[in-house]
């Protein structure tokens, strides 16, 4: 498992490098910080995203199949992958609220809300790259996102002044984010191994 970490890792090196530097500069900016706090989070997605690519495009599943790894470690893979960039850009966040003075507690708020984000874009998206492939897969999945977002928008403007949620505590409400989270990522995990199973037998070709 390791192995195969390092393997995207070197893939993502530069592009990461880069992402991460850009981040951390718009997160400076006072004006930019939220823009660049947001962005620092989608490096989760968008890592992985371009690992896939890459694999597709050299042919990776094919040696991998040779190697002694089960599809669910090579899946995995991708996942923490994705954790590690969702880490990365969580630590920018705090840095940049450190090097400015912000408000701590806003800062964690907004590092947790934008990691939990982040976290359920990841489940979503990357069965999507393994059923469809990468090229098909980003197209498929901002759509999803797009009809997901419009549809929470439209429910809760549906529902404004009439539906009131309990205010929980900032623990509990990050309780209940990893539960769902957690549970969100299982549910995620093996349905994006069974299309890597049907993608290495031929289904989708």
């Amino acid at each position: 498992m390791i192995g195969l970490l390092k393997k995207d890792l070197y893939v993502a090196d530069k592009t990461g490098r880069l992402l991460l530097v850009l981040a951390l500069a718009f997160s400076m900016v006072p004006s930019l910080r939220s823009f660049g706090c947001t962005y620092a989070m989608m490096l989760a997605l968008m890592i992985p995203l371009n690992a896939i690519a890459y694999d597709e495009r050299c042919k990776w599943d094919r040696y991998a199949a040779m190697l002694p790894y089960r599809p669910e470690q090579l899946v995995w893979s991708k996942y923490l992958l994705a954790y590690l960039f969702t880490l990365l850009g969580g630590t920018i966040i705090v840095v940049s609220a450190a090097i400015q003075r912000a408000d701590w507690r806003e800062t964690l708020e907004m590092a947790a809300l934008l990691a939990g984000s982040m976290l359920f874009v990841t489940a979503l998206g990357l069965p999507a790259l393994y059923r469809f492939g990468a090229e098909k897969g980003r197209y498929v999945m901002i759509l999803v996102m797009g009809v997901g977002i419009g549809a929470a928008l439209g429910v809760m403007g549906l529902f404004d002044g009439q539906l009131k949620l309990p205010d929980l505590p900032l623990p509990a409400a990050l309780l209940l984010l990893a539960v769902l989270a957690a549970g969100a990522t299982y549910v995620s995990f093996r349905v994006s191994v069974r299309f890597y199973r049907k993608r290495q037998n031929g289904a989708y070709t």
